[in-house]
């Protein structure tokens, strides 16, 4: 019988995710989750590192401040910063490559819970595995018990942060983060619950940005990576937190989320620990915006498909339709005025308009899409300008992130229902998709060599250092420099 989480009916929820993580053991997690967890690595990175290119100045920009500030901290315990020369103190090293990993909206995310595990947990992971010269082994442990953390977390409220304006990697990655490196630095299962506690107080991160087109959501992975760090220090060195952080009068939901506490799935968090995985459920992200905007741009894609067979074209489109769940439609849809023509990159990331009307005008949507000199680009802004957006009633968001979507064009009506985002486990990225992913997202950094540092990092052994699986990065940053 595998192993399971052994919880006595008086723990609280943060005493039973403490027993988890200190003392579940590395041989019962399933060899498939492991190996999830090692490709949901190499993707962070990937991600992080296509947050820094100089090109993608919102996320560059932003990661030249952070990392600047960050090496002029001390080097104690060192760990990379991903993208950029040099390293930093591992919690800061968290919160930059953190920080990078959200800048353009492609870190993974798990459906149901909201959680973003691989811009909070792994950054963190990464940073003090690597500071403190621990195995692949051991950073694998510990994201995998991160992830599962997290991501449970989420079930509690399901999308209700979202309707609030909150920020779930901020919110909640904390949490998962202090039981990650509360594993891997082999806390008791009392100081891991104790970090929690404390990371409710440091939990926080809002959505106002993404009407705004600032920058500073994208300090949200970067924050639950650092916040959940000093969390577990602080912890460790003998400070306490409230063991009711989740389900206490004053805890972190009923604070964050007061009046609807009855509507709250404390069970479900706990519910299979140590037995029901959900790491590997957790969805790569293919496209450099919001995951409400990726079926949609799938179902452009089809709709350019019906275009080819009837001879129809782009400037025959009359109106565009798009039905999408009502906790997401206000987020990519208002103020319509900003989302219709958005100024700013970050912007752009999170119009439903713009992110329609770019797939049906270039056919598909990439790392180009949003960059400042295409926010300009005619086509697209007329196009978007014919675009209008209602709720589906049938959506089952936050599960999936389906599209309803309709085109007038020439006088036809066309009709495309993508019911799965892609990523989601309905619908997969394959391993060679992951492998593109990662070298369209480091091409600028590696050059023709990118494919080839994935696979390195995919074939290295568990039981080498997290500094050899690296290895091949530092390898081609240092053959980028020499020439």
């Amino acid at each position: 019988m595998a192993p399971r989480c052994n919880r006595s009916a008086d723990m609280t929820l943060s005493q039973t995710f403490g027993e988890f993580a200190a003392h579940f053991p590395s041989s019962a997690m399933p060899p498939a989750v492991r190996e999830a967890a090692r490709w949901h690595i190499i993707d962070s990175i990937g991600v992080s590192i296509a947050g820094a290119n100089p090109k993608e100045e919102s996320g560059a920009a932003f990661g030249r401040l952070v990392a600047q500030w960050a090496k002029g901290k001390g080097d104690v315990k060192a760990a990379s910063l991903f993208g950029f020369d040099g390293q930093a103190r591992a919690e800061l090293a968290a919160l930059v490559n953190g920080s990078l990993a959200q800048a353009l909206e492609m870190d993974d995310k798990h459906g149901s819970s909201l959680a973003r595990p691989g811009s909070t947990v792994v950054p963190a992971v990464l940073a003090a595995a690597e500071a403190e010269g621990l195995s692949l082994a051991a950073a694998i442990d510990a994201a995998v018990v991160g992830y599962e953390v997290m991501i449970r977390l989420g079930f509690v409220a399901g999308d209700r942060f979202l309707e609030r304006g909150y920020h779930t990697s901020s919110l909640i990655g904390s949490f998962g983060v202090a039981a990650a490196i509360g594993r891997l630095r082999g806390a008791t299962p009392a100081q891991i619950a104790d970090a929690m506690g404390i990371a409710g107080t440091f939990a926080s991160g809002i959505q106002e940005s993404t009407r705004t087109g600032s920058t500073s959501k994208i300090l949200h992975g970067g924050w639950g990576a650092h916040a959940g760090m000093l969390a577990i220090d602080l912890a460790m060195a003998g400070i306490t937190g409230p063991d009711t952080v989740f389900e206490g009068k004053f805890g972190f939901f009923e604070t964050h989320l007061t009046p609807i506490s009855g509507q709250l799935d404390f069970a479900r968090a706990a519910e299979g620990l140590g037995t029901r995985w959900y790491l590997p459920e957790t969805a790569y992200k293919p496209y450099p915006c919001c995951q409400l905007l990726h079926a949609f741009i799938e179902a452009s894609k089809q709709v350019l498909a019906d275009f080819a067979r009837d001879g129809v074209t782009v400037a025959e489109i009359e109106s565009v339709h798009c039905q999408l769940a009502e906790p997401g439609l206000t987020l990519v849809t208002e103020p319509r005025d900003r989302k219709k023509a958005p100024k700013t990159p970050h912007e752009g990331r999170f119009s439903l308009f713009f992110g329609v009307a770019a797939a049906l005008v270039d056919g598909d949507v990439g790392l180009e899409t949003f960059l400042s000199e295409r926010l300009d680009d005619d086509r697209i802004l007329t196009l978007a300008q014919k675009i209008e957006a209602s709720v589906d009633p049938e959506s089952d968001y936050p599960a999936h992130c389906p599209a309803r979507l309709t085109v007038q064009a020439a006088g036809r009506r066309y009709f495309r229902h993508v019911p799965y985002h892609p990523g989601s486990p309905e619908a997969a990225l394959s391993r060679a998709e992951v492998l593109a992913k990662f070298e369209r997202n480091t091409r600028w950094h590696f050059g023709d060599g990118a494919v080839s540092v994935a696979e390195a990092m995919g074939e290295t052994s568990e039981a080498e250092s997290l500094s050899d699986m690296l290895r091949p990065i530092r390898a081609v940053e240092t053959l980028r420099q020499a020439s």
